[in-house]
């Protein structure tokens, strides 16, 4: 799972331990968008397997979709999961 989408979970992993990991990955993702990693319309990977692949109880994922949502970075679409504002 290294794709342009996905690769800004690199960027999440080097700065978890300054807080609750959650708005370290909402972070990682405003800053993704920020730097043109993350485009309009992209779709982040299901939570399930991010929660996988970062070694995270899905629940800690779903808060960071809630927290992102509330940051208006992201929305949630029918069969299309998570996808970037």
């Amino acid at each position: 799972m290294t794709s342009k989408k996905t690769s800004w979970i690199s960027e999440m992993e080097r700065e978890t331990g300054h807080g609750p990991v959650y708005l370290a990955i909402a972070d990682a993702i405003e800053k993704a968008i920020s730097a043109g990693r993350l485009h309009p319309g992209d779709t982040l990977p299901p939570q399930r397997l991010l929660a996988d692949f970062m070694g995270l109880h899905v629940n800690t994922v779903n808060r960071a979709m809630r927290e992102a949502a509330r940051r208006g970075l992201t929305y949630g679409k029918t069969r299309r999961g998570t996808v970037i504002r």
